[in-house]
């Protein structure tokens, strides 16, 4: 399937910048648009504001008006610097501003997208909370569009790539939605087994490698290991991959053999672009 809809959410975070420029590069390379989607989380601005009675209520109903406003605002000015900059780079581009619970609205507009660009760190609930937010884990959890979460300096093109490979459903919709996604690029690819019989990991290797190279990608290598997960991908084995891909099982989100602690750690360093689909 060829990537024509890049999706954006944006939030009012660092991440969003990076995003943002990534999403332009790969549609500038696609020859996609991209749609920026903001979404004010006005019910978790409600219920962040304990209900009062008698004389006090009024008060309380001008915090929420005020939060609200305030938020709307942040975004409205997000969505107009996310329409400059694609106009600047000459990508044709859409805005759109929910109102909602952000994860939700996200999925709902990710099935019209072939990608999701966001960062991996979201901060969605901005006017309510402090630190991380949980967006992304949600978005993969559910979300059947693939996910591409960058660090806050956003991703390259593609140069050296890992795919995370056991021949899991997850794995497997990985690895074809990778191909659409890096098709332009023709970046040097190895893919990897980890705890795996031997047999069973030169069956996938061998079989994943020829998918590659039969979609014309000339740079494909393999590597099979008996260790554990955790003892295979250590910071030193990835540290100069440009982009790792994974897959992720509908209903667990980062518990899947290549989406453990590997992934979770990736996820929590926020310095390693992430490719992840179901």
């Amino acid at each position: 399937m060829d990537i024509k809809k890049i999706l954006v959410p944006l939030d009012a975070s660092i991440y969003t910048d990076g995003a943002t420029e990534t999403a332009i590069r790969l549609a500038k390379a696609h020859h996609a648009s991209v749609t920026g989607v903001a979404v004010l989380d006005s019910p978790e601005i409600r219920s962040s504001i304990i209900p009062a009675v008698g004389p006090y209520y009024p008060m309380m109903v001008d915090a929420v008006q005020e939060k609200i406003q305030h938020a709307d605002q942040i975004l409205r000015e997000t969505l107009v610097r996310f329409s400059q900059v694609c106009e600047e780079a000459g990508v044709e581009h859409e805005e759109t501003e929910y109102e909602g619970i952000p994860a939700q609205k996200l999925l709902e507009s990710s099935i019209f997208h072939d990608l999701v660009v966001l960062g991996l760190e979201t901060s969605f609930h901005f006017e309510t909370r402090g630190g991380r937010g949980d967006t992304l884990d949600k978005l993969i959890d559910h979300t059947a569009t693939p996910v591409l979460a960058v660090p806050q300096t956003g991703a390259a093109n593609p140069g050296k790539v890992m795919i995370a490979f056991d021949g899991s459903f997850g794995a497997s919709r990985a690895l074809r939605d990778f191909v659409a996604f890096a098709t332009p690029f023709d970046p040097e690819i190895t893919v990897v087994s980890a705890d795996l019989p031997a047999e069973k990991s030169a069956f996938l290797l061998s079989n994943a490698v020829a998918l590659l190279k039969s979609h014309g990608f000339s740079r494909v290598h393999s590597r099979a290991s008996e260790a554990t997960v955790e003892e295979t991908f250590t910071p030193e084995f990835v540290a100069d991959t440009d982009l790792i891909v994974a897959g992720i099982h509908s209903r667990r989100p980062i518990r899947d053999m290549f989406t453990g602690s590997f992934t979770a750690r990736l996820i929590r360093e926020h310095n390693k672009p992430l490719f992840l689909s179901h």
